[in-house]
């Protein structure tokens, strides 16, 4: 679907760098990417490095996506989850707590997966080396937190409609290159369970809301979440965003 460069097989588009860096930054972060790399397989729980292990010194692991889908997610004691976030390839976490000695979150993939494990303070050395690299790492971390306080608004006082279309407005601008048009297919690798645990809904409730929306001539959707936009302005609508907007705002500028 995206064009690869030569950086750890990530397209421009999907790279927390931008053009126009450095031949050394870019030399530099491609060997760092390149040199840590680990495959999963999809529904795998991604071990995490050195849980358990931390001095408190806040070193962390960065986990870095370079292929495939993952999520984030936090469980009850009697093991309810709720999805934090939805991982793609560009994205970077450090899933440690501030004492560094356990993880925050859970990470899953979703499909099979590519990842870059890189210690924590090889990670901030490179971006202490080189400060371009830093910033554009930044910008994807207000993007990140721009979508989920987005979720976050819906899941907590929107409707199941409002928070189904905001949802899958964003993955379909951050997963394509073609974005939010009418017409487009597009594909989730979630099971309405799994979008339920993005959304806060059931299994159920995800169900009934997408077969509502179907038939009111909004979204096709098919059993393997193969998803065609019908009406752009009522989906966007429901959802309360504006396409340009959201897309500036959730998808990092280079």
């Amino acid at each position: 679907m995206h064009q690869t460069s030569d950086c750890a097989g990530l397209s421009e588009r999907h790279r927390p760098v931008g053009l126009g860096l450095g031949s050394d930054a870019h030399s530099a972060f491609c060997a760092l990417i390149d040199g840590h790399r680990m495959e999963r397989r999809a529904g795998t729980i991604i071990t995490l490095e050195g849980e358990g292990e931390g001095d408190g010194n806040g070193d962390g692991t960065v986990y870095f996506v370079l292929s495939g889908w993952l999520i984030s997610s936090k469980s009850t004691l009697d093991g309810h989850r709720q999805i934090v976030d939805v991982m793609l390839p560009g994205d970077s976490r450090d899933p440690g707590s501030a004492g560094g000695d356990m993880s925050a979150i859970e990470i899953q993939a979703l499909t099979d997966t590519t990842l870059a494990v890189i210690e924590g303070r090889d990670w901030t050395r490179l971006l202490d080396q080189h400060p371009d690299i830093g910033r554009a790492v930044n910008r994807a971390g207000k993007a990140a937190t721009w979508r989920m306080c987005e979720r976050m608004l819906r899941l907590g006082k929107g409707s199941a409609e409002s928070i189904i279309a905001f949802t899958l407005c964003e993955l379909c601008l951050r997963s394509t290159d073609h974005g939010l048009i009418a017409g487009r297919k597009f594909h989730i690798p979630m099971t309405q369970q799994q979008l339920g645990d993005l959304c806060g809904l059931s299994a159920v409730h995800v169900c009934r809301t997408l077969r509502r929306l179907e038939r009111n001539g909004i979204l096709t959707v098919t059993d393997h979440m193969d998803i065609v936009v019908d009406d752009l302005d009522i989906l966007t609508e429901i959802a309360e965003i504006d396409p340009d907007t959201l897309r500036q705002e959730i998808i990092p500028a280079a």
